[in-house]
């Protein structure tokens, strides 16, 4: 069982030399450990009237001795400022400036008016929409397929997981039907912001390999083959045409 601090009046536990380590410190550095009544016992509550937390020193709990050691004053007031809420009626969220949540001190800055007839849009972690698209949370095991990220427009998304493929920085996904919200894999389209810059038929040519190779690997192929044997009897015709 351990023993008490042994100077009167104070029931802490021994801590060294049979003081507490509060009355200990006190002697190391004053060479005498004073007298313990200022001190209550960590049992009972802080002076403070507002405060229900327990004494830790000279009566107080934690935070009003340390208002004690910075002002010198054993200031008694709540620890914690009462809880400031938005001015707009029926919001209810908490203050950040001016009177008024985030939200609503967003609107201020941008029309100087917090817009209080306008509702504020709760977030529920489903995602969100901007400029019509929607966009959502990816899974983390889906992330692969958007580079990593944790949000993205949910069309690419769907895309994305209908390939089975993560999109290639030149690749649109667009929407049949106009709608940026119908996200449903019927109505979208992959599209391609890729073309070649010039109009040389070996420019068009290239590029239509290029395209059956990303997307019709099957035909790309035999297309690779005609062009070579169209490539060898053009060079035999001209080099019949050209001989003596």
């Amino acid at each position: 069982m351990e023993s008490e601090c042994g100077l009167e009046g104070c029931n802490r536990d021994e801590y060294s030399a049979d003081l507490c380590e509060m009355h200990y410190r006190r002697w190391l550095k004053t060479g005498d450990p004073g007298p313990p009544e200022p001190y209550r016992s960590v049992s009972k509550e802080c002076m403070a009237p507002s405060c229900d937390l327990p004494a830790e020193a000279r009566g107080y709990c934690h935070g009003h001795y340390l208002r004690l050691q910075r002002t010198g004053v054993a200031d008694e007031s709540p620890l914690k400022r009462p809880r400031r809420v938005c001015s707009v009626s029926g919001c209810g969220r908490e203050h950040k400036a001016k009177g008024y949540c985030p939200a609503h001190y967003k609107r201020f800055l941008l029309h100087g008016d917090p817009l209080a007839d306008q509702p504020v849009k709760k977030s529920d972690g489903s995602g969100g929409t901007h400029q019509g698209y929607h966009y959502v949370p990816v899974p983390r095991n889906l992330r692969p397929l958007v580079g990593g990220i944790a949000w993205v427009g949910e069309h690419r998304l769907v895309m994305a997981m209908h390939l089975a493929r993560p999109l290639l920085p030149d690749e649109v996904v667009h929407h049949r039907n106009g709608n940026r919200s119908d996200n449903r894999i019927e109505n979208l389209e992959l599209w391609s912001t890729s073309h070649p810059k010039g109009q040389r038929v070996s420019d068009i040519v290239s590029f239509g390999i290029e395209m059956l190779t990303r997307y019709a690997p099957e035909l790309a192929s035999s297309v690779i083959d005609l062009s070579i044997g169209d490539s060898r009897w053009r060079r035999n015709r001209d080099d019949v045409t050209n001989s003596p």
